[in-house]
């Protein structure tokens, strides 16, 4: 198994060196830029400079200097390579918005997405394995039934329109009698520095429920159902069969054989499911008002900031890649019987 890991975490890097040099070749030749932005700012008006005409050779020189103070005057080669070495000390440049560091604007939105991931992903799972078993063990019942109907009916809703009953119902006092249970938008409270920690945790957790619920619903169903069939096929095995003839109960055959091999197709994904949840949800923070990474992403995107862009890319890379390894190894803790050293 050690020596899997070390190989497994070997790979990693030419894969991390694809995605991102991927990442960084589109984003390369997108329409617009930094360069564009800066132009029209000067020649439109606002920003950086005052709306006036220039000549087209006033427009190619600026056009050089700029090029050459963001440094796209170079390949796209060199300047990945450039790029790659000052990512290996975290260095991802300064934002093109804002001006500053690329990695203190991560640093301020990274926990409000871990904050949004880390409750959302873990009930996710515990949630439907639990009620994955449940709809197996009652299967065919009224209780299946109902809870599948439920469940689609869940999966069925977008999150915007969830999003926004939600806030509608709980974040006002228009619907529900006695006031907003719940606030509006945001991460924190304005008083949030003056509370103790029990009390900021508090506050946080009041903030992110209805963005987490909110996250979870459209997900329950894939999981819930792909968990209910894993085990039903479990439960028909030859081996499951063997164990009941030995007079094990139920309880015990459930628990203590089918529940392992059940839970392993769910381990498939779980890289991607740690990734869109970190990654943030771009609808639902933009309903709640949160500043996470799905609303960085789209800020970044829409107003090409290429340098706070990449540095999101290098952070999903890195948690899809963790993913795929805790996966492996979830496997492994699952079922002991899985040896990935008899590859050697």
């Amino acid at each position: 198994m050690f020596n899997y890991l070390v190989r497994r975490v070997l790979t990693m890097i030419p894969m991390f060196l694809l995605m991102t040099a991927a990442y960084f070749a589109v984003q390369n030749y997108l329409p617009g830029g930094p360069v564009q932005e800066v132009l029209s700012r000067i020649q439109y008006g606002g920003g950086e400079g005052v709306g006036r005409t220039m000549s087209i050779e006033d427009v190619a020189k600026l056009k050089a200097e700029l090029e050459h103070q963001y440094g796209l005057d170079q390949p796209v080669p060199v300047r990945y390579f450039k790029w790659l070495k000052k990512v290996t000390v975290l260095d991802f440049g300064d934002s093109l918005t804002t001006r500053e560091p690329a990695i203190q604007t991560i640093r301020e939105r990274l926990p409000v997405s871990l904050g949004f991931a880390i409750p959302g992903f873990i009930l996710t799972y515990v949630v439907c394995i639990l009620l994955g078993l449940y709809k197996a063990v009652k299967d065919g019942s009224r209780i299946d039934v109902h809870s599948s109907i439920l469940l689609f009916i869940a999966y069925s809703i977008p999150p915007l329109v969830l999003s926004v009953v939600f806030l509608l119902l709980f974040c006002t006092n228009r619907v529900l009698p006695g006031g907003a249970l719940f606030p509006l938008g945001g991460a924190r409270s304005d008083h949030f520095d003056e509370l103790s920690a029990f009390g900021q945790f508090l506050d946080f957790a009041h903030h992110m429920f209805l963005p987490v619920v909110a996250s979870l619903l459209g997900g329950f169903t894939m999981l819930t159902l792909l968990m209910k069939n894993s085990l039903l096929d479990v439960l028909g095995s030859d081996f499951i069969r063997t164990a009941r003839a030995k007079g094990l109960s139920e309880k015990s055959v459930i628990f203590k054989h089918a529940l392992r091999n059940a839970i392993l197709p769910l381990m498939v994904g779980l890289g991607g499911y740690l990734s869109s949840f970190v990654a943030g949800s771009i609808i639902i923070e933009s309903v709640f008002g949160l500043p996470g990474m799905g609303r960085l992403m789209l800020e970044s995107l829409t107003s090409r900031d290429y340098n706070v862009l990449m540095a999101v890319a290098v952070i999903q890379s890195g948690i899809v890649m963790l993913g795929q390894l805790i996966s492996d190894i979830a496997y492994v803790l699952i079922d002991p019987r899985i040896d990935f050293g008899g590859r050697d």
